[in-house]
């Protein structure tokens, strides 16, 4: 196979973006994958794969990760091997591997009760579904169910980090305690951290002025 960076690496991927107009850019990503398996796939070229319908992507990473962690494609990065610097990516085999399939643990039910306890807001920046997206004009926010705890699991009273896919707890029972409520902006920006909780001064904090100064009065009227 061509090497990275190279105008024959350039053209089979011009060339795989034509041979598969119609389809997601899942589909896309993972023939990509599975035709460069076990070789380094530059985060750069699979900014370049279109959506079904020939448009850019945005946060295409966590469309790698739908491919790894729900769907059991052995994808690593620079965290699972020192021979990968940031930004590559390698499939190890063509073929899924169902024993690696991370379960999300989130029914329809259960985001529901995350929703509600939330008050159908992002508990960090405090936008809601009627609220304006700022990175996608003319779109509005989208809610989100994230984990606290990201790709970790329990042992005890300790926290284990998951180096590998193998590592995480299928077992597990997902309840209302392990979610909490976010918007698609923050998170995008927590890129797989664990959730530091806001109390609720630091929630009225990130509001704006305007909103801030309600509150304000609201409380200074009940207190005065």
């Amino acid at each position: 196979m061509s090497k990275p960076r190279t105008k024959e690496r350039t053209k089979e991927l011009q060339k795989l973006i034509e041979d598969t107009k119609g389809i997601s850019f899942l589909k896309r990503a993972l023939k990509w994958f599975q035709q460069n398996v076990n070789e380094v796939v530059l985060a750069e070229e699979l900014a370049i794969i279109p959506g079904e319908k020939n448009n850019p992507i945005n946060h295409n990473m966590r469309r790698i990760f739908e491919l790894r962690d729900q769907l059991g494609y052995e994808i690593i990065n620079h965290k699972h091997s020192k021979e990968l610097k940031v930004d590559q990516w390698m499939l190890l085999s063509k073929d899924p591997n169902p024993e690696l399939v991370r379960p999300r643990g989130v029914t329809k039910p259960l985001m529901i009760k995350v929703f509600e306890r939330d008050n159908f807001s992002c508990q960090f920046c405090g936008r809601t579904k009627n609220s304006d997206d700022p990175f996608k004009s003319g779109r509005k926010i989208t809610l989100h169910t994230g984990h606290i705890i990201a790709h970790k699991r329990k042992a005890e009273k300790d926290i284990i980090k998951v180096t590998q896919l193998k590592d995480i707890d299928k077992k597990k029972k997902y309840t209302s305690k392990d979610f909490i409520t976010m918007c698609n902006v923050c998170n995008e920006a927590c890129k797989n951290n664990d959730l530091t909780i806001l109390n609720n001064v630091e929630k009225i904090l990130k509001l704006d002025e305007k909103k801030q100064k309600e509150i304000f009065l609201a409380l200074k009227k009940k207190f005065s």
